[in-house]
C-alpha cells in the first residue's frame, strides 16, 4: 500500500486544527490503496497551537509533529515538512479548509494514474474581492509574460500533490530560500491540474495583508526569471534615444529664434526639458538600485549558507509505536 503524507504549515491555527480534523476524517476512511498520515509543522504559533497538535499527537497514530525554534514562514515551514516526510507522496495543504479536503481522495486518485504533480486550481475567484481578483490576474499575466512561457501557474498556490522522485528533486536544488510556486513547475515530470473551489476559511484569520503580498510577489518574480535585470539597459537605450532627439529639436528652435522664424524664447523650454530629464533620471535610477537590490538579497540569502528554518523537535508516530 502506497503512502501519502499530508503537510499542514500552522501558524496561530489554534481554533481550526480539531475542525479540520473532524472534517479530514470524513474522506480519508474511503481513500483505497492509500494509507495516510499527516505531518503538522508549527510555524512558531504564538497561541496554544502547539497544545493542540500535542493533543492529537496523543489520541491518533497518524500524526507527526516539526516543531520549528520560531516563526519562519508558510515556505520554510513547508519545507522543513518535506524534509521530515518519508512517505511516496505528499499533498501540502493549508489547515484552514480554505483547501477543501474533498481534494484529497481526487489527488490520489491522480497518483494512482501515475502523476506525479499534481495542481489543485482555483476554477474561480469570485470569493476575493474586486481588487485581489484584478491584481492577481494582472501578476500572473505580468509574471509569465516576462519570460514568455509558464514559469507560474495561474491560480495555483502551495495546495500541491508530490510523488516521493518529485520531492527528492525539490529538495536538492541548492536554493535556501525556497519558493515552491516557483519549484514545482521547474522540476516538470508528469503533472495534471484538477479544478476546485476555495472555500471560505473556517476559524481563525489570514496571515497574509497587503505588505506580505506584496513582498511575496517580488520574492517570486526575482526568483523565476531574470529578465528584469536586461530592463535598464532597455529603458537606457530609448532614454538616449529620446533625450537626443529632445536636445537636437531644442537646438533646433533655438536657431529658428535666433534668425526670426520663430517668436518665443525657447530658454523656458529647455530649463523645463532638461530639469524634466533629471527628475525623470533620478526616479529611473532609484527604481533600477530597488529592482538590484532584490535580486542581491536572493544572492545573499542563498549564499550566506544559513538555515531558512530550525527545528526544534519531531514527534513522530513511528516513536509510540
Amino acid at each position: 500500500m502506497k503512502t501519502v503524507s499530508i503537510i499542514i504549515p500552522c501558524y496561530n491555527e489554534e481554533t481550526v486544527l480539531p475542525i479540520y480534523f473532524e472534517a479530514v476524517d470524513k474522506v480519508i476512511a474511503g481513500i483505497e490503496g492509500f494509507q495516510v498520515d499527516f505531518i503538522l509543522v508549527n510555524d512558531g504559533s504564538k497561541d496554544k497551537t502547539l497544545d493542540v497538535m500535542k493533543e492529537l499527537y496523543r489520541k491518533r497514530n497518524d500524526v507527526n509533529i516539526v516543531n520549528l525554534s520560531r516563526n519562519f514562514g508558510q515556505n520554510p515551514a513547508l519545507t522543513a515538512g518535506l524534509a521530515s516526510s518519508t512517505s511516496d507522496y505528499v499533498i501540502m495543504m493549508d489547515a484552514d479548509l480554505q483547501d477543501p479536503v474533498t481534494m484529497i481522495p481526487k489527488i490520489c486518485a491522480k497518483f494512482a494514474e501515475g502523476f506525479e504533480v499534481v495542481n489543485p486550481h482555483r476554477a474561480s475567484r469570485q470569493t476575493d474581492t474586486s481588487f485581489k481578483r484584478n491584481t492577481a490576474a494582472f501578476f500572473y499575466r505580468f509574471t509569465n509574460s516576462l519570460e514568455g512561457r509558464e514559469i507560474l501557474p495561474a491560480n495555483v498556490n502551495c495546495f500541491r500533490g508530490l510523488s516521493r522522485r518529485a520531492v527528492d528533486v525539490i529538495m536538492a536544488l541548492p536554493e535556501k530560500d525556497r519558493l515552491l510556486v516557483n519549484e514545482i513547475p521547474l522540476v516538470g515530470f508528469k503533472t495534471c491540474q484538477i479544478d476546485f473551489e476555495r472555500e471560505k476559511r473556517k476559524a481563525g484569520k489570514s496571515k497574509y495583508n497587503i505588505k506580505k503580498m506584496i513582498n511575496y510577489a517580488f520574492d517570486i518574480i526575482s526568483s523565476g526569471t531574470t529578465k528584469p535585470l536586461y530592463l535598464p539597459i532597455k529603458v537606457g537605450a530609448v532614454s538616449s534615444g529620446v533625450f537626443f532627439l529632445s536636445s537636437l529639436l531644442l537646438l533646433i528652435f533655438y536657431f529658428l529664434g535666433h534668425y526670426g522664424v520663430l517668436s518665443f524664447d525657447v530658454a523656458p523650454l529647455a530649463l523645463f526639458t532638461v530639469i524634466s530629464f533629471v527628475l525623470f533620471g533620478i526616479a529611473v535610477l532609484l527604481f533600477f538600485i530597488g529592482l538590484l537590490s532584490i535580486y542581491l538579497h536572493n544572492i545573499l540569502i542563498n549564499t550566506r549558507d544559513r538555515p531558512t528554518y530550525c527545528i526544534d523537535y519531531i514527534y513522530r508516530k513511528e516513536e509510540k509505536e
